[in-house]
């Protein structure tokens, strides 16, 4: 498994991700400004063949004002490329509203990290301090040694439940990293191939070939973002299942009898009689 991802690699691509989204919402209106300006650019040419320069301006006059009627098969792509873009938006959405889950997922493992971190700094204390070997002897110092003994076992069950918790989040966390990623990487490529067919549409002359690749690169990106939101539920329904597994696999470990963490030995020793369960060595 690779490294996992850090805070600011995650946030690096979110914040990128959350600034295409805003892009994406902005295209419909360059997408009507280019078919306004197409329609202005078709009554110049109509006009300008019958009636000269004159006539182009007042072309152009008359095309502002009847832009909706422009073309009809022209008029129709225009709504289409808006709705692709409102398809792409709405496939989004969910990407959307999953943005702080990598974080929360990284955050979450992190604390198990933690968790772990606090666990062995006990063990480690316990086993610096803890130790009465050599010191004291008899029936009581063997009733501490077991309970010692089932401590010790329990903070190694318990370290090791920290891993299991903490290395299933990460997944989860660069699973949806690479999701966000591919989709950036799209996103990027629909932005500049999709400015650049909005370009074509606005000079009138080139306009089908702009309706045409803007449907086209939409189209593909739809695509992908299905392909990638479908990868990304499996995944994560399979990283749901492994968090599953480590839930069950807490059950009855090593060290934890009945599910509950074994208690001192203090409660077997009887304070007012200490010489007959101690023996100092």
């Amino acid at each position: 498994m690779s490294a996992t991802k850090s805070l600011d690699e995650i946030n690096t691509v979110l914040d990128k991700f959350s600034d295409q989204i805003a892009e994406i919402r902005d295209q419909p209106a360059k997408v009507d400004e280019a078919f306004r300006k197409a329609a202005i650019a078709a009554a110049e040419v109509e006009a300008a063949a019958f009636f000269g320069l004159a006539g182009a301006v007042a072309g152009a006059v008359y095309g502002a004002i009847t832009e909706d009627d422009f073309t009809g098969y022209m008029q129709d792509n225009k709504e289409a490329i808006k709705k692709k873009i409102q398809e792409l938006l709405d496939k989004l959405q969910s990407a959307v509203d999953g943005l702080k889950a990598p974080i929360a997922f990284l955050q979450a493992s992190e604390a198990w990290s933690t968790l772990k971190s606090k666990i062995g700094e006990a063990q480690n204390n316990e086993v610096n301090n803890g130790s009465i070997t050599g010191y004291w002897a008899g029936a009581a110092a063997l009733k501490y040694t077991a309970a010692r003994i089932l401590q010790d076992t329990a903070m190694d069950s318990a370290k090791s439940t920290c891993d299991k918790m903490k290395d299933a989040l990460a997944k989860i966390s660069d699973t949806a990293w690479d999701f966000y990623s591919n989709i950036v990487k799209d996103v990027a490529d629909l932005l500049i191939k999709l400015g650049s067919a909005i370009a074509k549409i606005a000079t009138f002359v080139a306009a089908p070939v702009g309706v045409s690749d803007a449907i086209d690169i939409l189209g593909k990106v739809i695509s992908s973002a299905v392909a990638y939101t479908d990868a990304l539920a499996k995944s994560l329904l399979s990283q749901k299942q492994s968090i599953n597994n480590i839930e069950e696999s807490t059950e009855h470990q090593k060290g934890l009898h009945n599910n509950r963490w074994p208690r001192s030995a203090s409660d077997d020793f009887n304070i007012n009689s200490p010489g007959s369960e101690w023996q100092a060595t």
